[in-house]
């Protein structure tokens, strides 16, 4: 196990895993790389680009990941690199409106974890969503010691743009603790909300 390399190339945009594929076999010597992605896109387009250049390769699949074993210089003659297809991106036809800290009406805490449970499921639809917009009380969701800030984060980190009403921050005086996305106004939230495809709300 000591000669196989790891390459993680895990939440990368195409063509990097290819790249990235290509600059690390060309820093080996004849040994066995182990290239992890998480698309079947850049598992194909890593696959064509190691089997052109000569080196053999085998691929696995578990749990969502893709798991290329390159053996370098093991397979047949190199050749010309293969064009890299990268898929057209997904576009995003959701605005997620949250205008409380709880979920539903009620007992509040079972609101705190309702939302909880509500922020956990968004990340399975994050390809899908290209705007958060807290108003009103929801905007102590993304500040310090949020109890969804973890969630909050990951989904930022998918390239969703997070908008606190900056009034509402101002009038909790929480605007120094926000934690996940930026300051907005009244203007830039109804702009993005009119101009939504769909419109999700707790």
């Amino acid at each position: 196990m000591g000669n196989i390399r790891h390459l993680d190339c895990k939440g990368l945009n195409c063509p990097q895993p290819v790249i990235k594929t290509k600059d690390t076999l060309a820093e080996m010597q004849e040994q066995e790389l182990l290239v992890t992605v998480d698309n079947e896109a850049s598992c194909s387009n890593v696959r064509r680009f190691a089997e052109s250049q000569g080196h053999l390769v085998s691929v696995t699949e578990k749990d969502g990941l893709y798991l290329l074993h390159i053996h370098k210089g093991k397979g047949g003659p190199a050749g010309d690199e293969p064009p890299i297809e990268c898929p057209l991106p997904q576009k995003k036809n959701i605005a997620v409106y949250i205008k409380s800290e709880f979920f539903g009406h009620g007992n509040n805490e079972l609101g705190e974890i309702l939302m909880g449970a509500y922020f956990e499921t968004l990340s399975h639809f994050a390809g899908d969503i290209s705007h958060i917009i807290l108003v009103n009380s929801a905007v102590k969701l993304a500040v310090e010691g949020s109890a969804v800030l973890d969630h909050f984060q990951e989904l930022e980190k998918t390239g969703i743009e997070v908008l606190a009403c900056g009034t509402c921050l101002i009038f909790f005086g929480i605007k120094e603790k926000l934690r996940v996305g930026n300051v907005s106004n009244m203007f830039t939230i109804v702009d993005v909300l009119a101009k939504a495809p769909n419109v999700l709300s707790p």
